[in-house]
């Protein structure tokens, strides 16, 4: 199947590499949430990585306001409209006041089908973005923004377009969202959910007709410049003294904060905690680093309590620590949490290999182990690609 990117990290790993043209996709969201910005990352991203062509349909923001969102986020919108790679269908800027801006004016809402669709026509092979269903819902009734959005469907599947419909799901009655969701080949569900006293975004494909939605949730972020980042609430960083943890922390998180002193040790040694965070490859994640010593075991487990996920770093030129590794990984429940071996120091004269260190350590399950060299930076970047996809494997 000839799938096309989203580019919203993790979303096309859950639909099966992407969405096949000709599609539509829901976003509906809680209101609160913000659901603009998947679709405008959708298309930016298309139009920049895959010279598509595309347009946008506005009923909520005018022209001139989305582009500052685009500013905002750090994506190019005035190059593609300028070179007429994007167009706008703006149907909100006369109800503002404003001059109208945009290849298609609209000036009567009920009219939204029968010039969409000429549109439609103009970007085969491309990408619309209609926002917002709810403006529809609520100016022209929600008998016709069904018939709209069904005429608007066999137009796109016709022109091999993937239509994404923009949703903010108000205290709409649940029979006309079923009748929407039916409507789309693919659902997504955006909504917040109380984490503690944190308050979290979440995504969760509800519906896909090509391939099986897992309706597992992902928290993400918005970051400015950057958009839509899936989000780790905590990463925990732990193994025995000495192993090189505050190093590997720095190299994971470029601006991370150590609390270190110089005593009677040959070595500097971490006496509270390295916090971090990482923005990798679409991730954004919290970062907490624990001293090895035995007499701050008991920040271990509250610390591990609420992590998502536990790199273990070990010196791999001393397997004596590797019972003491086991022990902590023991005491912060690690075994119950996707976690990684980093077996820092593999540069070193008599570093052990991978297989050797998983027969010392006589580990109870298949746990990847990763040869790295913190201090120049190696085998990083494999370390957190390894735990990231034990956590969001699909």
């Amino acid at each position: 199947m000839d799938l096309k990117k989203t580019y919203i990290p993790r979303l096309d790993d859950i639909l099966g590499g992407g969405v096949p043209k000709g599609t539509s996709i829901l976003f509906q969201a809680m209101p609160g949430i913000i659901s603009d910005v998947f679709g405008y990352q959708i298309i930016s991203e298309r139009v920049h990585l895959d010279s598509e062509i595309g347009f946008i349909y506005t009923n909520t923001r005018t022209p001139v306001e989305i582009e500052r969102v685009f500013d905002k986020y750090g994506w190019d919108l005035k190059t593609p409209l300028n070179s007429g790679q994007i167009f706008f269908i703006d149907s909100i800027s006369g109800m503002m006041g404003v001059p109208p801006m945009g290849k298609y004016i609209i000036d009567n809402l009920a009219k939204t089908e029968e010039i969409v669709i000429p549109a439609i026509a103009d970007i085969a092979g491309g990408t619309a973005v209609i926002e917002n269903v709810a403006t529809l819902i609520d100016s022209i009734g929600a008998d016709n923004t069904i018939k709209c959005i069904k005429m608007l469907n066999e137009a796109a599947a016709k022109y091999k377009v993937n239509i994404v419909y923009l949703f903010t799901r108000w205290d709409y009655e649940d029979r006309l969202v079923e009748q929407l969701k039916n409507l789309v080949d693919c659902d997504i569900e955006l909504f917040g959910i109380e984490e503690k006293v944190m308050y979290r975004q979440v995504f969760m494909v509800a519906k896909s007709n090509w391939t099986t939605a897992s309706k597992c949730k992902t928290f993400f972020e918005l970051t400015e410049p950057g958009g839509i980042k899936v989000f780790i609430p905590k990463l925990l960083v732990t193994g025995p003294y000495n192993a090189g943890k505050t190093t590997f922390v720095h190299a994971i998180a470029e601006e991370a904060v150590s609390v270190e002193r110089q005593a009677f040790e040959l070595f500097p040694t971490t006496v509270g905690l390295d916090i971090g965070h990482i923005d990798y490859k679409g991730f954004s994640a919290d970062v907490f680093g624990t001293p090895g010593q035995e007499r701050f075991d008991l920040l271990l487990e509250p610390l591990a309590r609420e992590s998502i996920g536990t790199f273990i770093v070990i010196d791999s030129t001393k397997p004596d620590t590797f019972t003491r590794a086991k022990e902590m990984i023991n005491m912060c429940r690690a075994e119950a949490i996707p976690k990684v071996i980093v077996a820092n120091k593999h540069d070193l004269p008599n570093a052990l290999m991978p297989d050797e260190i998983k027969k010392r350590m006589a580990l109870w399950e298949d746990v990847p182990i990763i040869p790295v060299s913190a201090l120049s930076n190696k085998g990083v970047h494999q370390a957190l690609d390894a735990l990231f996809e034990l956590i969001y494997r699909v």
